[in-house]
């Protein structure tokens, strides 16, 4: 079936600052459970709306630069990882800082990897040098963890991400193009092979993945991809595109405005 596009403006529920022009250009955006949208712009600043208007809220560490990752599964406690200097900040819904976390500092962590925040509040931490997954508590001290899994997964390499649904724990590898499934607990459960994909984003629970101007979507608990066939053009030049229910999310330009292309 031939997939029919309609280009929509879509305002999200307690976003404020959609409205307004953006400053600087918007690299990467975020949804949180209740669909309230995160902005990481290219100065490395990440901004969200202000649910009582005005000013909108905005976060930036200059001793660390802009984050490798963030997660906004959980608006009270979102979470910015550091790689290079293995720190994990979290902050509160106004973006002020809480807390933060040297997983270099941990003794039982020898070489953090890919990270993202548990369904229960706590962070999923993949170790490359231990080839370990890893939980920590709220105080960053490790409660679980798995063996050692080379043997188990026959030693693909470090997994490029690591994506956590409520009922899944997920390390992508992109060389092998399949992803292996965890339970929450840590037990290994199967392989999913996914089609080859240069962009990937996650939105839980969907994984687009683009690749030559076709775009595809998993989705968390599925065994099969939907093959979504070719990009829409007005797509093809956005730094982020994320999938949803039932159409891609994008920034529209310009604005702290998001579009909704309706696919079918």
């Amino acid at each position: 079936m031939m997939m029919r596009v309609v280009v929509v403006m879509w305002f999200l529920t307690g976003c404020a600052v959609s409205r307004s022009q953006v400053p600087v250009g918007v690299e990467d955006f975020f949804l949180d459970p209740m669909g309230k949208a995160y902005f990481l712009l290219e100065d490395a600043r990440l901004v969200t709306g202000n649910q009582l208007g005005g000013n909108t809220y905005s976060f930036y560490d200059s001793s660390l630069g802009g984050p490798d990752y963030v997660d906004v599964a959980n608006p009270f406690q979102i979470l910015l990882y550091y790689r290079d200097y293995g720190m994990v900040l979290i902050l509160d819904r106004t973006l002020s800082e809480l807390d933060r976390i040297d997983l270099f500092a941990n003794p039982a962590i020898r070489q953090p990897g890919a990270l993202a925040r548990s369904y229960d509040n706590g962070i999923w931490v993949f170790d490359n040098w231990s080839y370990r997954l890893l939980r920590l508590d709220e105080r960053g001290e490790v409660d679980r963890q798995t063996n050692n899994l080379r043997l188990e997964l026959n030693g693909p390499g470090a997994p490029d991400a690591l994506y956590v649904d409520r009922n899944a724990v997920m390390l992508y590898f992109r060389e092998e193009n399949r992803m292996a499934v965890f339970t929450n607990y840590g037990e290994f459960q199967r392989w999913v092979t996914v089609p080859p994909a240069t962009d990937l984003s996650w939105n839980p629970p969907y994984l687009l993945g683009i690749a030559g101007g076709r775009s595809w979507r998993w989705t968390s608990g599925g065994t099969t991809v939907t093959d979504l066939g070719p990009l829409p053009e007005e797509l093809a030049a956005e730094r982020r595109v994320l999938a949803g229910p039932d159409g891609f999310l994008s920034v529209e330009p310009g604005r702290f405005l998001l579009r909704k292309t309706v696919f079918e």
